[in-house]
């Protein structure tokens, strides 16, 4: 395959001695010429920046797009999922170690320009692209390139992230992203700091406001891990702060906890927990609360708050669209839903 070019990043700024700061996002890096970022997706080249997983991924395939998840924007379709290398923060508890802890310099990814991925998501029959499985957001230019680029051929953009992005860069991608999952590793900044490496929840929240405030569709994901981030104190907080900075409709889905890489000694989650937590958080008021990553066939419904009647059976990723219109109305009661199809 032919080699593509360096994509010299944007959002930087050049410092003495062929130093450059990158300015993505909060962590604000000054990198030293032939040194990686601390994402190792943006190196510094003789004194400019560039962004290594422009065009190269690790991972591509088509998903169910509730297994992002996102239940409430297009739900039943398919979207077709990039991932690349590296991620600016660094989760002992990471489920996608394997990519999102290598270098975006790796030898062994696949190349693929923004037309390809059109064409790709055109064959496979899907509704949208997803931008996931590491951190995209750390591939910032390459996913306004190729949002611009399915927005022109009618085709959406699923953002899903750890949220960690500057406000400048944010911009750019407004426009662009049709529906965002965020992943909120906790709701305290202690957990940030030991687990993730980094204080990132003021960012995060501050970041899906900007979102929900600019009309894209929100979802927000919240890992339980026991004794970490699962005290009802903490679930309340959550669900309060979702409710009183955005709106009581927004999805919230709490998932269980298995062990995986560096948090190999931490038990699974008890199911019981997952479950009081969808009891709190819809006690609060969240009237979309799901579960995820539960032992059995989970049944996460969507029901009309209208009427009661059933929008959207989910048993698992088998997903049937019951009294929901093609406008997003409940067919039974022609109440308009939250839900964007």
């Amino acid at each position: 395959m032919v080699q593509l070019a360096l994509f010299e990043a944007e959002f930087y700024e050049k410092r003495d001695g062929k130093k450059v700061q990158c300015l993505l996002c909060p962590r604000n890096c000054i990198i030293q010429s032939g040194e990686l970022g601390n994402c190792q997706a943006r190196k510094n080249i003789d004194g400019k920046l560039y962004a290594l997983g422009y065009n190269r991924f690790t991972s591509v395939h088509a998903d169910p797009i509730e297994k992002k998840p996102i239940y409430h924007y297009k739900p039943g379709s398919s979207t077709m999922s990039f991932g690349t290398a590296g991620c600016n923060l660094h989760c002992a508890h990471c489920q996608n170690w394997s990519i999102s802890q290598i270098s975006a310099e790796s030898n062994n990814l696949i190349q693929i320009t923004s037309q390809n991925a059109i064409d790709m998501t055109r064959k496979n029959k899907c509704d949208t692209i997803a931008y996931t499985y590491n951190e995209p957001l750390i591939n910032l230019e390459w996913i306004r390139d190729t949002g611009k680029l399915a927005h022109e051929n009618n085709i959406g953009n699923v953002l899903v992230s750890n949220g960690m992005i500057n406000e400048k860069p944010l911009e750019e991608l407004l426009p662009i992203i049709d529906a965002v999952n965020f992943d909120i590793k906790a709701f305290n900044e202690d957990f940030y700091k030991e687990v993730t490496t980094f204080p990132a929840l003021k960012y995060v929240k501050q970041n899906a406001i900007r979102m929900w405030k600019e009309g894209i569709h929100i979802e927000l994901t919240m890992l339980l891990i026991p004794d970490y981030n699962d005290s009802s104190d903490e679930i309340r907080q959550f669900s309060r702060w979702v409710i009183n900075e955005m709106d009581e409709n927004v999805p919230v889905h709490f998932s269980r906890f298995y062990p995986h890489y560096k948090m190999q000694h931490v038990p699974p989650t008890p199911v019981d927990t997952v479950i009081e937590a969808k009891r709190i958080a819809e006690e609060e008021g969240l009237k979309f609360v799901f579960t995820g990553n539960l032992p059995y066939s989970e049944i996460n419904t969507t029901f009309c708050l209208n009427c009661g009647k059933t929008l959207v059976e989910r048993l698992s990723y088998n997903v049937k669209i019951k009294q929901l219109s093609n406008g997003g109305t409940c067919k039974s009661c022609g109440k308009q839903t939250s839900i964007r199809v």
